[in-house]
């Protein structure tokens, strides 16, 4: 990996062109250039001398990009910006789509892919297998990074630095407060251990994890204790009142131990952030519901946080998290791959499909997680393995000047996880 270059030392003024067919899409086209502009320190200007075109007859000298992905791969009702299915694909297999830079940073960025997808996973989620990196054969990779890059030298004329900086924030779902989301749930599966699966050591295991380890007290030290090691801070995002059965239901059933531990958190200087449980993410009134439910209990401001089970919704959460003020958001990931969904390290700004405009939300991918690497769900690293694939992803940020998103899940008891995290921040720190 090249070592990332200097920081751009003045800002850099271009001026945008678009031809006649692909004015209906400036929103669009603007966005992409906002994340540009925010990556190299390029500001536009309509002065300006040297001009970036998009489209067809770009003017002598401009630095052209085709529109392959505005207005062909596109469509535009009531309901906002819609995909083509079929024509990006198409444009994958023929090679089309990676000419154009502002198209692919657009389309990366807003997860223009992943609305009206065809298909969805057991979680309702869009398919990584369908991703249009996973399909261009590069997987996580930093595709907009690697594409603004590339407008943003020849724009210049030449290398041009990075004018973000490289950062670690190391994020923690509170998915569970103690060893059990309801007091009665390892009893009934320590009873199927032993009758079912005939392993009383397993149940022994299970309910000494539920009753008698000690959480939260020692995981939530533990995590604190080894982000302050290494001069960082250690994020913690706790999920609403919510009496779902895929939720927890601790800011019901435990409220002063969840304060307890959160002015614990506070006291050492570290973050508390809201987790919104499983299928807020297009349920408006329910997720502003467990967010306001929680800020009550807490009395503190929750401005980030990330959506249980990754559930996303292109078209609704950027929308919702917006409305409510959030400030950053840290959900996009795919289990199945330690990369960048999104197609960037960098913090950027969210976009509504629906509005078709640009959000204050500031929107970040988490490239590692605990419960991708290991335990069999997706899948199950060896530590070297695993090690290697979070350097990697950290030698990208610091390429790029990008931030380095790590989920190690509160309540962890596997011991291995623990190690592996530990090694990687003594390494990326």
């Amino acid at each position: 990996m090249s070592s990332p270059l200097p920081e751009p030392s003045e800002p850099f003024a271009y001026r945008l062109s678009l031809a006649p067919e692909v004015e209906a899409f400036r929103p669009e086209i603007e966005h992409a250039c906002v994340f540009l502009d925010h990556a190299h320190g390029l500001v536009r200007d309509g002065a300006a001398a040297r001009v970036l075109h998009y489209g067809s007859a770009p003017p002598e000298g401009a630095i052209a990009v085709p529109a392959v992905v505005f207005p062909q791969m596109v469509s535009v009702d009531t309901e906002g910006l819609h995909p083509k299915h079929d024509a990006l694909k198409a444009a994958v297999a023929d090679g089309s789509l990676v000419r154009d830079g502002l198209g692919l940073i657009f389309l990366m960025l807003a997860r223009l892919e992943e609305r009206d997808a065809p298909e969805t996973d057991h979680m309702g989620r869009a398919r990584y297998e369908d991703s249009l990196a996973y399909r261009l054969g590069c997987g996580g990779e930093p595709l907009a990074d690697r594409a603004a890059r590339d407008l943003a030298e020849g724009l210049t004329g030449g290398a041009r630095g990075n004018a973000t900086a490289y950062e670690i924030i190391v994020t923690h779902d509170v998915d569970r407060l103690r060893g059990y989301h309801r007091w009665w749930q390892p009893l009934r599966n320590g009873a199927g251990d032993v009758l079912k699966r005939f392993s009383p050591a397993r149940a022994l295991a299970r309910l000494h994890d539920a009753y008698a380890s000690g959480h939260p007290w020692r995981s939530m030290r533990a995590l604190m204790d080894l982000s302050e090691a290494r001069a960082l801070q250690s994020h913690f995002y706790f999920m609403g009142p919510s009496d779902r059965a895929s939720d927890s239901p601790y800011a019901l059933t435990m409220v002063p131990l969840l304060r307890a531990v959160v002015s614990e958190i506070l006291a050492r200087g570290h973050v508390v952030g809201f987790h919104p449980g499983f299928g807020t993410q297009g349920e408006a009134a329910l997720w502003r519901a467990q967010r306001d439910g929680l800020a009550a209990i807490l009395d503190c401001p929750l401005e980030e946080g990330r959506q249980h089970g990754l559930g996303w919704d292109a078209a609704a959460t950027p929308d919702i998290w917006d409305a409510a003020g959030m400030r950053l958001d840290g959900t996009l990931g795919y289990p199945e791959s330690t990369g960048f969904r999104a197609g960037t390290c960098r913090r950027f700004a969210a976009y509504s499909l629906r509005d078709r405009r640009t959000l204050a939300l500031q929107q970040v991918c988490t490239p590692v997680m605990d419960f991708g690497m290991f335990g069999g769900k997706y899948r199950n690293l060896d530590h070297q393995t695993a090690l290697t694939e979070g350097e990697r992803a950290a030698a990208i940020c610091r390429e790029f000047g990008g931030t380095l998103v790590l989920l190690n899940h509160a309540g962890q008891s596997d011991e291995r996880i623990q190690r592996f995290f530990a090694a990687l921040m003594e390494s990326v720190a």
